[in-house]
């Protein structure tokens, strides 16, 4: 892909994101005048207190998620000129990927606990004490955001948040990060516009820099380098698989499980959190989750021999 063709697509992704976020803006403001009755001044009240409302931070999810990740990648395809199935790799996988995609996150939870673990306990030079500070606030927040929203016990909050954050937020973030932003890295460092093998240095470069992108956007310095290592492991799936439907799994499972845990937790049927499984006493789990995902990637790259990796 010749630079000027990459800049051209570039400039089109970014002024589909704004209109995406202005549409999304819009959106929420058409709600609460509607839930105001079209109060501007009770709209302003509650706007200032929508992170205190468990419902209208759904809503705010929701909508987020498909006017920044889900409908941008099809809107940006038809943009380029291109087919959506082909681009963004809508193919029909393998049944046993799917599967051992499932299985490499479940079985990948004690490493991520650790990782977690870690990744909150690291410390910046006391030179940048109000940068850290600052970054711990900002973490808080988010933390308070997500907690909230995944607040309640009953089983209607349960599906809610299975369909909202596992089930929407999973098929956007990988269909744009990985179906969109990693094709378009990747026809870019290999100066081609078709879909063909691409270089391994290619791939592992779009690979980890939309890992990267994909981490950084979330603004939660403190899980940064757990959630870089999942935006990699997504993208590894995508390539070794060739059909974006593997790592949507796979981050349906991610996020289902964080949704699960939260529900137990919320109704009080852990004695201990989840998150703690593979630190401290349990670390024998980690080394055994450290042996499956091995053995997850062996699987993937010398797998079923009907591949479909034509990336």
């Amino acid at each position: 892909m010749s630079g000027k063709t990459f800049l051209n697509r570039l400039i089109l992704l970014l002024a589909v994101l704004l209109a995406g976020t202005l549409a999304a803006w819009g959106l929420l403001m058409i709600i609460l005048l509607i839930q105001a009755s079209f109060d501007i001044h009770l709209v302003a009240q509650l706007s200032a207190k929508l992170i205190e409302d468990t419902g209208m931070l759904r809503i705010t999810q929701l909508i987020q998620s498909l006017c920044l990740f889900v409908l941008p990648p099809f809107v940006l395809t038809h943009l380029y000129k291109e087919r959506p199935d082909t681009f963004l790799r809508f193919r029909t996988p393998d049944a046993r990927y799917v599967l051992m995609a499932i299985f490499s996150l479940l079985v990948a939870m004690p490493f991520i606990n650790l990782l977690v673990t870690w990744n909150e306990g690291l410390r910046l030079p006391d030179c940048l004490n109000h940068v850290e500070q600052w970054m711990r606030t900002s973490e808080s927040a988010a933390t308070d955001v997500t907690n909230k929203m995944l607040s309640g016990s009953s089983w209607t909050d349960l599906m809610v948040n299975l369909f909202i954050v596992a089930m929407v937020a999973g098929f956007g973030e990988e269909l744009f990060f990985r179906g969109l932003v990693q094709r378009l890295l990747s026809d870019a460092l290999s100066n081609r516009l078709d879909s063909g093998n691409y270089p391994k240095w290619v791939m592992h470069t779009s690979i980890w820099v939309t890992a990267f992108i994909f981490s950084a956007i979330h603004l939660q310095f403190f899980g940064f380098f757990p959630r870089l290592l999942l935006g990699a492991w997504f993208g590894y799936l995508l390539w070794w698989t060739g059909s974006i439907w593997v790592p949507i799994a796979a981050h349906f499972t991610n996020n289902a499980l964080s949704t699960f845990f939260t529900f137990g937790q919320n109704n009080g049927w852990f004695t201990s959190s989840p998150d703690q499984f593979g630190v401290d006493d349990t670390l024998w789990a980690t080394l055994v989750s450290l042996l499956l995902l091995g053995c997850c990637v062996f699987y993937f790259i010398k797998g079923p021999s009907e591949k479909l990796n034509k990336n």
